[in-house]
């Protein structure tokens, strides 16, 4: 891969940015505040112009951010491979630059800064080794793939390949503040341990995690159950209303509308129900969910695991040694 490179590009913070990328053909990212890039030569223009404009970010943020903004204007190449992930889905895309840096506003408002990119193909992220992972985790917005170019070709196309070692070019301005990379690795290890479980054990963790909050739960008989995984009740007896119902769907497949329908069919009259879905929800299953007044909740990947690590203490040992983890103290920096 001597005449390319390799890129991630985050599909925003919360994965927002992912239908945008796919049905555009594009990547983009924001500090739409900047302006047009291509005006600025040097990393240190960048940088800057990038001063003026967030004075009020610390030194090492300002270097990290404008690395990745003059990265994305200059430093890539028509040809270069892209990755960018779908956190519903825990798949990269992969696909490769066919245009130049371009500011369009007019097309992203809030990431004006794009380039156009050929979609080829998927990657689940289980096919990844432990080192490939770890790498791809970094909370950077747009960071160098380089060193395991190959090793990602070769998962696309199904061929093995022997490691290589290879050059990054990259400095010390590219790392990330320490408790952010920390904590986007720690999410994703968290992610991927879970990713493991059979969907009984899931179903138990689920309810455990209810438990934790608050709630009386359990999980339903294994076998047909008409929609329902798990019941729950906010007092002992099941006299006290809202009567909670789950369903629980462990798998890499997004959750679709005809799904969630029949779920609401299940709810009756009075009962609140709660979607479970690792693999994330179509468009038409939230607005499913949405037209019930707020009737459903729902929880993909990310939230779960999110709502599971803040009431991670409060759940029964017996369920935390599904997931078993340790409170660190990490240092900050600013």
């Amino acid at each position: 891969m001597a005449d390319c490179r390799g890129w991630m590009v985050r599909a925003g913070n919360q994965n927002e940015l992912i239908e945008l990328f796919i049905d555009n053909s594009l990547i983009a990212i924001g500090w739409k505040g900047l302006g047009e890039l291509s005006e600025f030569h040097s990393r240190e223009e960048v940088k800057g112009r990038y001063r003026e404009v967030y004075p009020e970010h610390s030194k090492s943020r300002i270097a990290v951010n404008a690395g990745q903004l003059y990265r994305f204007a200059h430093v890539m190449e028509g040809n270069d491979r892209i990755l960018t992930y779908d956190k519903s889905s825990r798949t990269y895309h992969y696909g490769q630059i066919t245009g130049s840096y371009r500011f369009a506003p007019e097309d992203s408002e809030d990431y004006p800064h794009i380039r156009p990119v050929n979609w080829q193909g998927e990657i689940s992220r289980d096919e990844f080794s432990t080192p490939v992972k770890n790498t791809l985790g970094s909370s950077l917005t747009v960071f160098s793939l380089d060193e395991h170019l190959d090793k990602i070709e070769s998962v696309l196309t199904g061929q093995s390949k022997p490691d290589t070692d290879r050059e990054q070019e990259e400095d010390e301005e590219d790392t990330p503040p320490y408790f952010e990379e920390v904590q986007a690795t720690s999410e994703e290890l968290i992610s991927d341990h879970i990713a493991k479980l059979d969907p009984f054990d899931f179903e138990e963790l689920v309810a455990a995690l209810l438990r934790a909050i608050g709630y009386n739960a359990t999980t339903t008989d294994p076998g047909p159950d008409q929609g329902v995984d798990i019941v729950a009740h906010p007092d002992a007896l099941g006299f006290e209303e809202p009567l909670i119902k789950a369903q629980v769907k462990h798998r890499k497949s997004t959750t679709g509308g005809p799904e969630m329908r029949e779920f609401v069919g299940t709810l009756g009259s009075s009962a609140k129900g709660l979607f479970v879905s690792t693999g994330g929800f179509t468009r038409d299953a939230k607005q499913a969910a949405e037209s019930t007044s707020s009737r459903v909740a729902l929880l993909g990947r990310d939230e779960f695991i999110d709502l599971f690590l803040q009431h991670y203490e409060d759940i029964e040992a017996e369920y935390q040694a599904k997931v078993p983890l340790k409170r660190v103290y990490v240092p900050t920096q600013e």
